[in-house]
């Protein structure tokens, strides 16, 4: 028998839309015909999706625009190992390239360190002056900068927040 509920359950599968569920399990009512004068398709009976097929499409694409815009914040932690002349920086996701500017400086300071556990470091014969820019490299192809995210008078243990979703 044909009607409203006669639909298989959708496949759970995240990679396509709901709504292509909808276009490709919806069909031609069986009782229909084809006029072959007007080449178009005429239905003895419309079928038309059940509202829990389309709450069900709402779920599925609300979910995929929420997962594929879930991210992590940036948090940068100042290591124990920090001084007046080092400068240990722990993240708390993986970035690369990472690169520091200070207070007053032309150009960004390439000679961090990466130490296992997302840990940077930056030995100095000069005290570091803050506040301290930095930049890093994204998956996607070029830098994101933070300006001035470590203040000036940094300490071990404190943790500063980016902004920046990862």
């Amino acid at each position: 028998m044909y009607g409203l509920f006669s639909l298989p359950p959708p496949p759970i599968n995240t990679h396509r839309l709901a709504a292509t569920w909808i276009s490709t399990h919806t069909s031609i009512h069986p009782l229909s015909s084809i006029d072959p004068r007007r080449s178009k398709v005429r239905c003895n009976k419309p079928q038309m999706a059940s509202s829990s097929t389309f709450l069900l499409a709402t779920v599925v694409v609300a979910t995929l625009l929420a997962v594929g815009s879930c991210g992590s914040a940036l948090t940068l932690t100042i290591g124990k190992g920090s001084s007046s002349t080092s400068l240990e920086i722990v993240t708390n996701v993986a970035i690369s390239e990472v690169s520091i500017k200070q207070k007053g400086a032309m150009d960004w300071s390439d000679d961090l360190k990466e130490s296992p556990a997302n840990t940077w470091t930056l030995k100095s014969k000069e005290p570091i002056k803050g506040p301290i820019s930095v930049r890093f490299a994204v998956k996607n192809g070029g830098y994101r900068v933070v300006d001035d995210v470590i203040p000036d008078g940094f300490k071990p243990g404190s943790v500063y927040k980016t902004g920046v979703q990862i």
